[in-house]
């Protein structure tokens, strides 16, 4: 047959919109379902072939599959974004006496619903739970910063990874993942430090150098009317997403997370003494 191939050359500038209808086509059975609350037709042929012209009127219509698997034949939006539904498969509504029918003005109608594996990754996206970055400092958060004393900045290991999230609808489905990159941390003074990755934390023994993500209070927190300075870092998380559509995947803009802790910076004071 020579039909599919023919098919497959023009679907690319067929137009789809969310406005069609969802339908569903199964193989031998009357099973055309529209979501839209559009009347119910029959869909009894769902193979590619001429319907015999015996008989006359809407009885003689039916629902045929067109495209059986549009990961192989590509569909695009208006906005040539590859679009798919749910099952792989997009339908025409035939009858002898018209041809191809339009529904609400589309030749091709998805089986279930037009699926974007973008809008897929964003909806991703929107249900990942990352709460706002753990983070530490030394001298110890729990205490107090000292003027003039390199504070150690870092953000906790076990948060510091990257997280997942996957969308589907039907047979397609894309995963997104956050990946956290950078930190930048308001220290509260006016100052701000940039920090690529998590810096490092501190352990017993290590040299004052061997970490690149540190600040040096200039001032003590007694100056401001609350006592402390505000500490608060904010992490940069690159997104990336993948799919089992074809072709589909790529990069969505940058999220971010913060946090903060009110500390308490004071000035160490040395005591000197007069020999006799």
């Amino acid at each position: 047959m020579r039909r599919r191939p023919l098919i497959a050359a023009l679907v690319v500038t067929v137009v789809i919109s969310g406005a069609a209808p969802s339908v569903w086509a199964d193989d031998g059975a009357d099973a055309f379902v529209d979501n839209d609350g559009d009347p119910t037709a029959v869909a009894k042929d769902v193979e590619v072939r001429e319907v015999p012209a015996a008989g006359t009127g809407e009885d003689q219509c039916r629902w045929r599959v067109v495209i059986g698997d549009d990961f192989e034949f590509a569909i695009y939006d208006v906005d040539f974004t590859r679009l798919h539904s749910e099952t792989g498969r997009w339908l025409e509504y035939w009858c002898p006496d018209q041809g191809i029918v339009p529904i609400n003005g589309f030749a091709l109608v998805p089986e279930g619903e037009a699926v974007d594996p973008s809008q897929l990754a964003v909806d991703a996206l929107a249900s990942v739970g990352i709460d706002g970055p753990t983070f530490h400092t030394s001298p110890s958060e729990n205490g107090r910063l000292y003027v003039g004393v390199p504070t150690w900045l870092w953000v906790e290991q076990g948060w510091w990874r990257p997280y997942e999230a996957t969308a589907r609808a039907g047979r397609v489905w894309s995963t997104v993942r956050a990946t956290p990159v950078a930190t930048t941390w308001d220290t509260g003074d006016g100052d701000r430090v940039d920090c690529r990755g998590p810096g490092t934390a501190w352990r017993p023994g290590m040299p004052e150098g061997a970490s690149d993500c540190t600040h040096t209070y200039r001032r003590s927190s007694a100056t401001t009317p609350q006592g402390t300075f505000r500490l608060q870092p904010t992490v940069t998380l690159e997104i990336s997403w993948t799919s089992n559509a074809p072709g589909a995947g790529g990069s969505l803009p940058p999220i971010s997370r913060t946090s903060f802790r009110d500390v308490e910076v004071g000035e160490i004071q040395a005591i000197g003494t007069r020999g006799a």
